[in-house]
């Protein structure tokens, strides 16, 4: 694990990041972790760790603005004045885009860091605020018609997604999502700053279409299950949310960044849902199966 501060000249931002590698010394895909609204990139090290374990260098980014020095004397009303910044919307995915167009420029460099990056396979994920960045990059058109989509990106893992109502039409802000993506929320995920409540974060995987997508509904999970914090009050539910999350995006990536077959066959078939069992609802809609309907 490093840390570094990468400065985009253009913005006159510097963003910090934080890199977990494998042990190996050799190219592994990549994936670019945007973390959530008041959160830095020392959350959710679960995630990058297991990945790293699994053959991914993962790359998690602080997004200045909504990150957290946005919490002040009044945390909520500060943080929600921050996730409806139309500044700090904007910049999230052009923070994204940076690193990746960063991460190239050290593939094509010969850094010891550059020399482990496979940039042709790149996915990105997030958490809350995190988890709009990066749909964004896959094709969700933002409030005030914003548009990011980044071709370099394979697949999403989208966390506890915030929803656009009454800002957007659904159909208009998910019907470009063109990425692959696992949908990951839970049954108490209710916003604690925007409006979005449980039962309306699977929006996003109900009104997107032009790609593989899967919905992992964790029973009892909250919105603060995702962080990485082991908190008193549950016991060991967090821990064994975070182990569940951890192994079910490294399947995901390793089905659509190293076009495994046997985790494609596990996500699509029952080896997903009989992992998690009794903790989650799992569903899916996959384009190869809407196209044998058609047929």
């Amino acid at each position: 694990m490093s840390d570094a501060a990468w400065t985009d000249a253009s913005r006159g931002r510097t963003i910090p990041v934080r890199i977990y590698q494998p042990a190996d010394a050799e190219r592994f895909p990549v994936i670019v972790f945007s973390t959530g609204l008041g959160r830095s990139r020392d959350d959710c090290a679960y995630l990058g760790r297991h990945w790293a374990a699994c053959g991914y260098v993962a790359v998690f980014v602080q997004h200045p603005g909504s990150d957290d020095d946005a919490r002040g004397l009044r945390p909520r009303k500060d943080l929600q004045k921050a996730f409806y910044d139309r500044d700090n919307i904007r910049n999230r995915p052009l923070d994204i885009i940076f690193v990746i167009n960063r991460l190239e420029r050290l593939a094509h460099g010969g850094s010891s860091i550059g020399q482990r990056l496979d940039i042709t396979r790149i996915g990105a994920s997030g958490h809350d605020f995190g988890s709009q960045t990066v749909l964004a990059l896959a094709g969700q058109v933002l409030p005030g018609k914003l548009v990011f989509s980044e071709s370099r990106l394979k697949a999403v893992v989208a966390m506890s997604s915030p929803v656009p109502l009454g800002q957007i039409p659904l159909a208009m802000a998910y019907g470009d999502v063109s990425l692959p993506c696992l949908h990951i929320t839970g049954t108490a995920d209710n916003s604690i700053v925007g409006t979005t409540q449980a039962n309306q974060r699977r929006l996003p995987f109900d009104y997107s279409s032009t790609a593989d997508r899967y919905l992992v509904t964790l029973i009892g999970a909250d919105h603060m299950t995702y962080s990485g914090h082991i908190r008193a009050a549950n016991g060991g539910s967090d821990a064994m949310y975070q182990r569940l999350i951890a192994e079910c995006s490294a399947a995901f990536w390793d089905a659509y960044l190293k076009d495994s077959g046997s985790a494609k066959q596990w996500l699509a078939g029952q080896g997903m849902k009989t992992y998690l069992g009794a903790t989650a609802r799992v569903e899916k809609k996959l384009v190869s199966q809407q196209a044998d309907t058609v047929r």
